[in-house]
């Protein structure tokens, strides 16, 4: 720890931040590690017998508390002086941390920032963006060197350092990453941060749309492209399983016995059995040929179809998003709704289907593995 402000006891020179310093353990004197190495002894050792115990610690820790309640003082002259210019000029205050506020995920939906009463248990706040969870106490950021209201205080936070996406980010006309945020509901900094790049005309690979596919589509709500992905796997699968099973098996059969084998030595042969394989389907009809080559191009079009997910999953979910946002402002406008129940709208008609997402994948993984 650091002990700017107090003396070593032995050299008597002030500590500086960064300094190796160590302690008496009976009465805490501060020492530097060298001064105590060359005298290992506490420079108040006659003192110990009559209960010496050094206080500057505590002198440090009133001068702090004194400086703090002056702190204090000053914020709360300024906050009536914002709140009175902001009465005059009719602009709304900036959002101050809620007392006692510590950044962290509230199960009551309080936002630490504005104070915003949103959803129970959300990671954004659904009115100024900022991140319920995962984020550094409020205790340890210095008030006065920050601007709640800057977009880059909830991006450094929420999205990590040197983002260029705030809670204020326009997406597109009307739509901002807040109400993005409120939307999306699940894994909102990636999607904050890819529907930015589709904005800035880039675009951003989908790995869990690449491995789940069409069952990721149903996870998003995106029901339509979820039954077309859907049923893409599982026609490709059938065709598979139905040319391996009863037609690709067949022909092998008839090229293991055109030397001498039996299915049961597939998984035993040698290189010069494979050659005499490969001579043998060369010598077969076309028909044939194509027939022991289906499997393997139905796996590589399944294969494609797990590319194409991934990539237009985004983009894909982007459109959506931006479209329903839209259409539930613009309802929430004509009904003249609060913003925290524009907020409500937004979260009930976004967010996720994991429940029939499950129900999708598990039978697509009993069919794959019976």
């Amino acid at each position: 720890m650091d002990f700017i402000g107090l003396e070593c006891g032995i050299c008597g020179k002030e500590f500086e931040k960064g300094d190796d310093a160590v302690v008496c353990p009976e009465c805490g004197t501060p020492m530097h590690r060298s001064c105590y190495n060359e005298t290992r002894i506490c420079p108040n050792f006659e003192l110990h017998k009559e209960g010496f115990v050094f206080d500057g610690f505590d002198q440090i820790k009133k001068e702090a508390q004194r400086k703090a309640d002056k702190y204090a003082d000053d914020e709360e002259d300024d906050e009536e002086e914002e709140e009175e210019e902001g009465d005059r000029t009719g602009l709304p205050r900036r959002p101050q941390p809620a007392e006692g506020a510590v950044f962290e995920k509230r199960a009551d939906g309080v936002c630490p920032i504005c104070g915003n009463h949103g959803r129970p248990g959300a990671n954004f706040c659904d009115n100024c963006g900022t991140r319920l969870s995962n984020v550094t106490a409020a205790s340890n950021l210095d008030p006065s060197k920050v601007d709640y209201s800057d977009p880059k205080f909830f991006a450094s936070y929420a999205l990590g350092q040197g983002s260029d996406v705030g809670a204020g980010t326009v997406y597109e006309e009307n739509v901002t990453a807040g109400d993005v945020a409120c939307y999306v509901a699940v894994n909102t900094p990636y999607y904050l941060l890819a529907f930015k790049r589709i904005k800035d005309g880039r675009g951003k690979f989908n790995f869990s749309a690449a491995v789940f596919s069409g069952v990721w589509f149903l996870y998003r709500k995106l029901y339509r492209f979820g039954a077309l992905f859907l049923s893409l796997e599982a026609l490709l699968y059938a065709l598979n399983v139905y040319f391996t099973q009863n037609l690709s098996m067949n022909v092998m059969e008839k090229l293991l016995s055109s030397i001498g084998l039996t299915m049961s030595s597939v998984s035993t042969l040698t290189m010069e059995q494979y050659l005499q394989l490969s001579q043998q389907l060369q010598k077969l009809p076309i028909g044939e040929q194509l027939i022991m080559m289906a499997p393997t191009f139905l796996l590589l079009l399944q294969i494609a179809v797990m590319v194409v997910s991934g990539a237009v999953a985004n983009k894909l979910y982007y459109r959506k998003c931006i479209k329903s946002i839209k259409e539930v402002k613009e309802n929430a406008s004509e009904k003249m709704m609060t913003r925290s129940e524009t907020s409500q709208s937004l979260y009930l008609s976004g967010g996720v289907n994991a429940i029939l997402a499950g129900v999708f994948g598990l039978i697509y993984l009993f069919l794959m593995f019976t």
